[in-house]
């Protein structure tokens, strides 16, 4: 099934052992200086494991931004993996581990998108490993634009 929902009812999967397949455009909200044009495509499978659920799947967004050195707008595809567990609240022995996106029957799909996407930037987005910046006498890019002298 494809569509928009950000709350999934997991209850069949929960209390019947139904497995859940869940395939979702997801709105992201922009985080820190990354922008999100278009809704993330989230295709899940969920199933029960224990008292909890486990999801495997993938999420496919692109992430726009500036780079850091030179300042030029940057697309950042990215895929992910998804491999989660969750488990009802009050059940982890771990409290850092508790869920904030399972609350009785309902999934929040929205949340966990943003929670994995968010975890998956990189902390500072650059157009290229070896991008060298901006000239802090001209200001131009020091990619040859700029011909002031630079010792290496």
């Amino acid at each position: 099934m494809r569509g928009t929902r950000t709350n999934v009812d997991v209850g069949g999967v929960l209390h019947a052992g139904r497995e859940l397949a869940v395939r979702e455009d997801v709105g992201v909200p922009d985080f820190a200086s990354y922008r999100f044009a278009a809704p993330a495509d989230a295709s899940l499978v969920i199933r029960r494991l224990g008292r909890g659920i486990v999801m495997r799947g993938t999420i496919e967004v692109e992430a726009e931004g500036e780079c850091a050195r030179c300042l030029d707008d940057v697309r950042l595809p990215l895929h992910l993996d998804v491999h989660e567990t969750i488990e009802p609240a009050g059940e982890r022995e771990d409290p850092l581990g508790e869920s904030n996106v399972l609350s009785g029957d309902e999934l929040d799909l929205q949340d966990l998108v943003r929670q994995l996407i968010d975890s998956a930037l990189p902390y500072v987005l650059v157009c290229s490993e070896n991008c060298r910046g901006l000239c802090t006498d001209c200001g131009l890019k020091r990619d040859g634009a700029c011909r002031c002298p630079h010792p290496e």
